[in-house]
C-alpha cells in the first residue's frame, strides 16, 4: 500500500468497486421478484439467498485482489474477537470491526432486502473501503435504475460518472426530508418533538433502504436524512453513504451537531442549511 493512503490511487479503487457492484447487480436483477417466501434472521430482518450469493461474490473479488485486507459484511460478519482476520458468522462482533492500520471493507449485499423480496425497486448494493475510521472509496448501486453513486475521499462524488451538484439552498419549510426513526429510539419517545419533525419539512419521504437514501441525499434527491435508532447504526449500512454525502458537500453529524462517530445511534446528513434548522428541533426542550 502507498505511504499516503489518501492519494489519487483510491480513484482506481472506486472504479474497481463499481465493476464489482455492477456484477452483483446482474445477480440481483436475475432473481428480482423471484426470491421465494420471506425468511427472517435475527429479530425481524429479512434475508434472501441473493444476499448470501452477492456477499460471497464481493468477498471473493476483494480477497483475490487484496488478500491482506479485512472484510465485514451484513450476512457473514467480520473478524472474530479472538482473531485478526478470520470470519465467524456466529459471532461477528461489531459491524465496524475497524483494525487500526489495516484497510477494511464494508459490504451490504442488498440494502433494503425487504423491498427486494417484496418486489419493490428501492434496494441497492453498498460497498465501502475504510482506513481506520475514514472511508476511502464507496459505491452504492441501485440495480433497478442502474444508477451508480460513487466517491473517493478528497476527489468528489459522482452519479453515473458525473459530478454531483451538492446540497440545495432550500430551507426546511421548502425541503424534502427522509426520516429513518426506529421504534424505541430516544426521539420516538418524545411526541411533541416528533410532531415538530413531521410538520416542519415541505414533504417527507422514506424508501426503506438506508444506503440508498444516503446516496439520494448526496445526489440532492432529498435535502436531508435524519436517523435515530434505539441502538447502534450498523457501519455496513452507512459507510458508503457517509463518503457520498461528505464528498458532495453535505454535513454528517450526530444530534449534538458533532461529527458522526461510527455506530452512534443518531445521524443527520445532507444540506447544511436544513441540518441547522433540524438541530433546533432535535436539541429542543424535552417534554
Amino acid at each position: 500500500m502507498e505511504t499516503d493512503i489518501f492519494d489519487a490511487g483510491n480513484l482506481a479503487l472506486e472504479n474497481l468497486m463499481i465493476a464489482w457492484c455492477e456484477e452483483a447487480a446482474d445477480i440481483a436483477r436475475t432473481h428480482y421478484r423471484n426470491t421465494g417466501d420471506l425468511v427472517t434472521k435475527q429479530g425481524s430482518e429479512v434475508v434472501t439467498d441473493v444476499d448470501l450469493t452477492i456477499e460471497t461474490l464481493l468477498r471473493q473479488r476483494i480477497g483475490r485482489e487484496f488478500p491482506d485486507d479485512l472484510i465485514v459484511g451484513e450476512e457473514f460478519g467480520g473478524p472474530s474477537e479472538d482473531s485478526d482476520d478470520s470470519v465467524d458468522p456466529e459471532n461477528p462482533g461489531t459491524s465496524a470491526n475497524i483494525s487500526p492500520g489495516k484497510r477494511t471493507w464494508q459490504i451490504d449485499p442488498i440494502d433494503g432486502t425487504l423491498n427486494y423480496a417484496l418486489g419493490s425497486p428501492n434496494y441497492c448494493i453498498s460497498l465501502a473501503v475504510m482506513w481506520n475510521n475514514e472511508v476511502l472509496a464507496a459505491c452504492v448501486l441501485q440495480p433497478s435504475t442502474r444508477d451508480c453513486f460513487s466517491a473517493t475521499l478528497r476527489f468528489g462524488a459522482r452519479l453515473n460518472g458525473q459530478s454531483m451538484n451538492g446540497p440545495s439552498k432550500r430551507t426546511l419549510n421548502q425541503a424534502i426530508v427522509c426520516y429513518q426513526i426506529r421504534q424505541g429510539s430516544e426521539i420516538m419517545g418524545n411526541s411533541q418533538r416528533m410532531h415538530q419533525l413531521l410538520k416542519a419539512p415541505l414533504k417527507i419521504r422514506r424508501a426503506g433502504a438506508i444506503a440508498l437514501e444516503m446516496a439520494w441525499t448526496a445526489a440532492g434527491f432529498y435535502d436531508l436524512l435524519v436517523m435515530s435508532f434505539p441502538g447502534k447504526i450498523n457501519t455496513w449500512d452507512v459507510a458508503a453513504g457517509l463518503l457520498l454525502v461528505s464528498e458532495s458537500g453535505g454535513v454528517v453529524v450526530d444530534f449534538e451537531n458533532r461529527p458522526y462517530l461510527l455506530e452512534g445511534p443518531d445521524m443527520v446528513v445532507g444540506s447544511p442549511i436544513v441540518a441547522e434548522e433540524i438541530m433546533m428541533i432535535v436539541q429542543g426542550p424535552s417534554v
